[in-house]
Order: structure tokens, then sequence, then C-alpha cells
């Protein structure tokens, strides 16, 4: 009999050990398979949408909102008995398998009829993805419910397999840049996704079959009834807003590092892989943090977001370049993990499981859609991300405390002495304010310590919301167009520059996109008289010394290269932002006063458009297309280049202007013109004259090509120590081997 009892509990043991296992593995693959496919999709996108960062918010607002629906489907699902909820969920999964594999080069058609939106980048990702991501968004709280049906130990409280689906979301998120992305090309990796898809099919079966019939499972959910708590709106209110500021502040870190950095999949799964990591810290059964501890440091991150954003806003408070994106993300991490944490504190009894992530994944919808579809019509500048981190703070317990009346005293002082010190500094700097040890400086590095110390941070915090407040209503830069659309923030605006040596004072119109300067003019001279300005400087031996007749130019900017003119020369311009051709035209007197009749104007894509125009041969191609500091890398694969040889005549090259504050484009440059045959010249001009910009330009050629002429004006062939092994193709690019810290 004893032996009995020990056989019996060895299979128990056994039997916990396998449902545990089959669950688990089946709710990692799901969750591996949904963000694995996402960076997947986004690179799919990239050569359709022109390389825009903007498309992978509107592809993460989209998947967001495909969640939404999935956990809508589960929560009405969950009226049905459990089992036959788990049956309709392989349904769903069978239909997604049908659509498979993914493929949205096959909704092209769409931009072509639409123009590159937001909403027509939606309507692509719809059809192409997502009924099967939908059905895959069904699956974590339809097995987690489905586990409640089973015999093992932890069946009462299913939320410890949300770290475990989080856990495979990283898994899957991480994996694509690292493993998947230079090991697979998007024909095979389509291919592979669509196998394991169908294998989760086949989990979720097994899934069912370590169930009980389905009286039991009645049994269980009707005993739950008497044991749950009634929730009121007011808690789903709360889970609504406690998801919706960690999903929108990572939409608007991604943009920050994205749109000044470069937008590819490494770069898009850094914050989206930290956003994760917090929900497997918050809903995981050991607590890696204290609670108020998390909640103490909450308004210090939300400080130093709060700096560097409203630079990025377009105030210019704060230049921090790769530190500032460092500070940024870490301090993203810790907001993020601050309000999961407070989230998995106030979850629910498991009876409401289904409605609870349904509540989540809303709050995370409302906040992707909000940056993604809103944010860039009621803004003209990127003002979403220090907005929603000041708010953030509204659902922090520990600023929900009655200020005293010394406090509400310090806190309108400070804001007198704000409003003080901005007036000073609008008038004597024009709000283009750098961060040299001035006020500001002291003011943020105060704030850390009082908050630090354990001084009110809720007063810190109002006095931000005011200084805020004061420089978007009330003093503006000295802007004559602040524009936003789907491809950035662009801002027009005239400055006094002061020559280093002479000190004469020169009229300066700049027009800047994110946080770089594309185009300046001198205003005090005609633009055919005046010295070029910008980055151009290293351009003009190149086009004295091989008077091309027809060029190409890639990105319009002001269009400051059209004047390099000469009286049979003629552009044809490649600009995939409409309104940045208006600004060009309107602001600026370059392709007006050296224009000529031959000239056009191409808007869309330049990569894309040139294709199409195959009678098109171009004596020079030069190659200027930047979002702010980012690059579209679809204009710098072998693809790419190979399509543009076919455009060049036989004694025809090409020019980049590669000037970059993060990422090393000479080296994948001169690997790329190696591998189609060219050779290679770059010079980095830093000694520039006045109004001219420090900058760095490669020139590629066919091998008997002469470039001597350039190499006695000091451009040099890249070594062949300092070209990558890897050179970039539609399908593979990396990203780490050219990164400048």
């Amino acid at each position: 009999m004893l032996q009995d009892t020990k056989s019996g509990s060895i299979n128990n043991k056994n039997s916990s050990f396998l449902v545990i296992a089959i669950f688990t593995i089946s709710l990692f693959m799901s969750a591996s398979l949904m963000f694995a496919v996402q960076p997947m999709i986004g690179k799919m996108l990239l050569p359709l949408a022109g390389g825009t960062p903007a498309s992978w918010i509107v592809a993460m607002a989209f998947f967001q909102i495909a969640l939404l629906v999935g956990y809508m489907l589960a929560w009405i699902m969950s009226r049905f008995e459990v089992r036959t909820h788990t049956l309709i969920l392989v349904v769903l999964l069978g239909l997604g398998f049908t659509i498979l594999p993914v493929k949205t080069a096959n909704f092209a058609y769409i931009l072509d009829n639409q123009g590159i939106s937001p909403f027509s980048i939606f309507t692509i990702l719809l059809l192409s993805i997502g009924l099967p991501f939908t059905a895959l968004s069904t699956v974590s709280s339809t097995l987690q419910r489905l586990f409640t049906a089973t015999d093992h130990h932890s069946s009462h409280d299913p939320y410890f397999l949300y770290a475990a689906s989080n856990g495979g979301s990283l898994l899957g998120l991480l994996s694509y840049p690292i493993i998947i992305e230079p090991l697979f090309p998007l024909s095979m990796q389509t291919s592979y996704w669509q196998f394991l898809y169908g294998g989760l099919i086949v989990m979720c079966l097994l899934c069912l079959a370590l169930t009980h019939v389905s009286q039991k499972s009645k049994t269980t959910e009707n005993n739950t009834k008497s044991v749950a708590e009634d929730i009121s709106w007011k808690n789903r209110v709360e889970w609504l807003l406690l998801a919706f500021f960690p999903s929108s502040l990572l939409m608007g870190t991604t943009s920050y590092v994205t749109t000044d950095i470069i937008s590819v999949p490494l770069l898009w799964v850094l914050p989206l892989g930290l956003y994760l990591l917090t929900h497997i810290f918050a809903f995981s059964k050991k607590r890696f943090f204290k609670d108020s501890t998390l909640y103490m440091i909450h308004p210090i991150a939300v400080c130093m977001i709060f700096l560097i954003s409203i630079d990025f806003a377009g105030f210019h408070i704060f230049n921090g370049a790769w530190n500032g994106a460092v500070i940024i993300i870490l301090s993203f991490f810790m907001i993020a993990l601050a309000l999961h944490t407070r989230l998995a504190s106030i979850r629910p009894h498991n009876k409401y499981l289904t409605q609870f992530y349904f509540f989540l994944a809303l709050g995370g919808a409302i906040g992707g859609s909000f940056n993604a579809f809103i944010a860039p019509v009621i803004f003209d500048s990127v003002l979403e991300l220090p907005i929603i981190v000041l708010l953030s703070c509204l659902v922090n317990p520990y600023l929900n405390t009655d200020s005293t009346k010394s406090e509400v005293i310090l806190l309108v002082s400070g804001i007198f002495i704000l409003i003080t010190c901005s007036i000073v500094f609008a008038s004597t700097q024009n709000i283009v304010l750098s961060l040299d040890f001035n006020l500001l400086q002291a003011v943020s590095l105060l704030i850390a310590i009082s908050l630090i110390c354990g001084s009110n941070a809720k007063i810190t915090l109002y006095g931000l919301s005011a200084y805020m407040f004061l420089f978007v209503f009330f003093i503006e830069p000295n802007n004559l167009l602040a524009h936003r659309n789907f491809f950035g923030v662009s801002r027009v605006y005239d400055e006094i520059y002061v020559h280093d040596e002479t000190q004469e004072e020169t009229n300066v119109r700049y027009f800047t996109h994110g946080t770089t300067v594309h185009g300046a003019q001198n205003l005090d001279a005609s633009v055919k008289e005046a010295p070029i300005t910008s980055y151009y400087g290293p351009l003009r031996g190149v086009i004295d010394t091989y008077k091309p007749k027809h060029v190409a130019l890639m990105g319009l900017g002001a269009g400051v290269i059209r004047c390099y003119h000469a009286p049979d020369r003629y552009y044809t311009m490649y600009e995939i932002d409409p309104d940045v051709v208006d600004i060009a035209k309107k602001y600026f007197d370059f392709i007006d006063d050296c224009g000529s009749e031959k000239d056009n104007i191409v808007i869309g894509d330049g990569r894309l458009e040139m294709a199409k125009r195959n009678d098109d041969i171009y004596d020079l191609i030069i190659l200027d297309a930047f979002t702010s500091d980012s690059v579209p890398t679809h204009l710098l694969t072998k693809e790419a280049f190979i399509m543009y040889k076919e455009h060049l005549t036989k004694d025809g090259l090409i020019a980049m202007n590669i000037s970059n504050r993060y990422i090393n484009l000479k080296k994948v440059i001169a690997a790329t013109a190696k591998e189609i045959n060219f050779k290679n010249l770059s010079k980095h001009r830093t000694k520039v004259p006045a109004l001219e910009f420090s900058s760095e330009w490669i020139v590629i050629a066919p091998e008997n090509f002469d470039l001597s002429a350039l190499e006695k004006d000091g451009w040099k062939t890249v070594p062949d120590e300092d070209i990558t092994n890897s050179f970039w193709t539609d399908e593979y690019t990396n990203i780490l081997s050219i990164l400048k810290f």
C-alpha cells in the first residue's frame, strides 16, 4: 500500500511537470512568434515606405491594435466553457495559417494608389498579417484560462504564466536582429515562421488534451465566483492608464532613437525588449525591486526624459548625442517598470483574467495609436513624449499626497523664477540654448539631488510642467515655419550668423528636419554669387572636375545643391516628402534662381521612382536622403547600387553624403562598391569656411574611371582593413559593426 502511495506521488509529480512544460512551451512559442514577426514585417516595409522611422511606429501601433482585438476575442470567447473556448482558438489559428507565408510586397499597389501614409501602411499590415497575428494574440489569455482546468497545484493563479509569455516575447524579439536577420534571408524567415506557426496549433491541441472534462471546468469556474470580488470601472480605468503610459512612452523613446540614428530592427527591438522585460519583472513571483523604490525613482526618470525630449521637440536645451539616447532609454525602462509593477500589484482574481488582459491591450493600443496617428496631427513638433512622461506621474502612488502650505509657496516661487529665467533666455539667446553649465543644467542637477534626498517630488514635477507649458504656449522659437507630417518635423527659421574671424554678421535662413540642418541660405547675397552653404563643399570638386550634364539628386532639402549649375546642366530631383518640395520653393531661392527648364522634381522614394524611369541616364547620382540624421538603409544595399549602376552613363559616378554622428557609413558603402566592381574615394572636410558645415562624402565609380583629380584634391581610398566583411543587401544589414560611440 505504501509502495502504491509512493508510485502515485511520483506519477503526480511527473504529470504536473508535463502540464507545466507543455503550457509553458506553448505560451513561449506563441509569444516568440508574435514578437519575431514584428521586426520581420518592419524590415519588409522599409523599401515600400521609403525607410522612414515613422513606418515602424505605425507598425507597432498596428500590432497593439491587433493585440487588443485578440484579447477582446478571448474575453468574448471566455463566455464559453473553457475547452470550447480553446477549440475556437485552434480554429482561428487555422484560418490564419491559410494566408501564410507573409508577403507585404503583394500589397505594394496600395501605396501606389494612396501614397505613403500611416493609413496606407496600416492597410498593408492588416491584409498581410492581420488575421494570423490577431489569432496569436488570443493564445496567451486562452491558455492561461485553460490552465485553471488542470490538476496543477498553481492552477488557481495562472498569472505567473504571463511572465513566461513575456520571456518568449523577449527571446523572439532579440533573436531577430542577433540571429535570424544575419543568418536567413527574408523568404526563408517567412517559411520558418509559417512552420512554427503550424507547430503552435499542435501544441494548443496538446494543452487541451491535458485538461479535464468540461463538467469539472464548469465546477471550478463556478466556485471562483464566490471567491472573487467584483471590480469597478475605477479599477478598469486604472488598468487602462497603467498600460497606456508605458505604451506611449515606448513609442516616443523609439522615435527618439530611430529618428536620429537609423531605422533598423536592431534599434527597433531595444526599447521594445526593455518594455517586455518590465512585464517579466513586474509579473514574476520573485520581486527584483521594492515597489516603493521604483515609485521614488519614477519622478527622477521623468525629469531626465523631460529635459532630453524637450530638445527632441525642437527647443534645443540639451545636446547629448549617444548620452541622450542612453539616458532616455534607461529612464524609460525605470518608468515602465514602476508602472507595470503597480499594474501587477492590483491585478484581479483569475475570474477576470481575460477582461484584465483586454484592458491592458486597450491601454496599449490607445497609447500606440496616440503617438502614431493623433500626435502628428495635433502637434507641430514632437511634444507627445514630454507631455506623456509628465502625465504618467498621475498614477504613481508616491506622488498622491496632499501638499502643505509651504510646498505650495515653494511651487509658486519656482514657477515665477522659471518664467523670469525663460524670458531672459528668450530675449538673449533666441531660445536656442546650449547646456554648457548654464542655468538649465544647474536646475536639472538640483532636481535630481532634491528627489534623491527625499524632497517632495510632486512640487518639482509641477515646476517642470509649468516650465513646459511656458515654452510651448508662451515662448515660441523664432520659426518661420514649424510643420510635422508622417516623415518628421520640419522647421524654417532665420538667425544671425557671426563670423568667427571677422565678427561680421550675416542673415541666414536654416531648414532643419528633426535635429539636423538640411540646408541654409545666406540672405545677404544672391544664391548664384554666394558660396555654397551647408554640407556640400566637397561636392564642388567632383562637379567642377567631371562637369556632369544630367544629375540625379536623392533628397532635396533646401535645394542647395541645385546651385552647382552650368548652362547645359539639368537635374532630376527625387524627394519622398512633398512638403519638403514646398518648403524649398517657398522659403529658399536655390531652385528658382539656379534652375533649368529641363529640371524635374519627382515626388516619391528615390530608389523606387528611379527604377521606374528606365530611359533616364545620369552622369552623376547624388545621394543625400536623410530623415533627421537617419539614413534609409534600403538606399545603400547591393540591389540599390546595382540599379543606380544601370542608370549611369559609361563616364558616370555616384557621390554620397555620409555625414553622420552615429554610424560610419563609409565602411559599408566601400564594401558594397567592391562587391559591384566599383572603386571608392572619400573625403572628410572639417576645416570649413563660414556658413559651411563639416561633412564627409564618398564617391564610387567603375574600376577604369579616372579619379586622380580627386586624389590630388585630398580624396582618399578607404583602406581594405576598414572595409566591413559584409556588404548590405535588401535582406541583410549589420548595424553593430558600423556604430560610432
